[in-house]
């Protein structure tokens, strides 16, 4: 069942009030991207005069500026670079798993979940999805990205690899960030996988 309820300043938008959203943010996102600057920092952008005569002034009010933002931090999370980001795609591909993918059919069969029905981060872990004629309808393969990588990674990222070493992101990756990675499986799991990783 679809949840109806607004859970974003763009989803209480009415449809004249998303459409002058959505130009705006199109032109700063653009304007960014030309300038080779993080498209982040459009949110502190002033808003042309232009923008805001389009919009009937509504580009002035409280909701819309709310929306702009999260459209903008939305498409930056797409666009930019940064150790978070970096830290979140390995983090997606080592502690996903085949389950987050595919799920029990009839008769045993297994079959492929809805895709809008999967986290866009599950997505991530995704190498491929092959679909083939077979004897009793489509067979599908599902080939993710291979976890080991990304958990050496990982584990280099916070000295858990080599702790003589300094971590490469001493200073980014602080015990805050280590407990964020570990909450998406159980610590002795997690080691477990490490240790897999580095005897091979």
């Amino acid at each position: 069942m679809t949840n109806l309820v607004p859970t974003t300043a763009y989803d209480l938008l009415e449809p004249l009030e998303r459409a002058a959203v959505d130009e705006y943010v199109k032109y700063a996102v653009e304007k960014q991207v030309r300038s080779n600057q993080r498209i982040a920092n459009a949110i502190t952008l002033p808003i042309p005069a232009e923008y805001i005569r389009r919009s009937r002034d509504a580009l002035y009010k409280p909701l819309l500026r709310a929306a702009i933002t999260e459209r903008i931090t939305e498409i930056a999370r797409s666009y930019d670079i940064s150790p978070d980001r970096v830290i979140d795609e390995h983090a997606n591909i080592a502690f996903s798993t085949i389950s987050d993918f595919l799920e029990p059919g009839h008769y045993g069969e297994v079959t492929l979940k809805d895709l809008k029905s999967i986290p866009k981060h599950k997505m991530q872990a995704l190498k491929s999805i092959e679909t083939r004629p077979g004897s009793y309808g489509m067979a599908i393969k599902v080939v993710m990205h291979d976890k080991f990588p990304s958990l050496k990674a990982l584990g280099d990222y916070m000295g858990l690899v080599s702790p003589d070493a300094p971590p490469p992101l001493r200073n980014y990756v602080a015990e805050k960030s280590k407990e964020k990675i570990l909450e998406a499986v159980p610590e002795k799991a997690y080691l477990e996988l490490l240790e897999q990783c580095t005897q091979s």
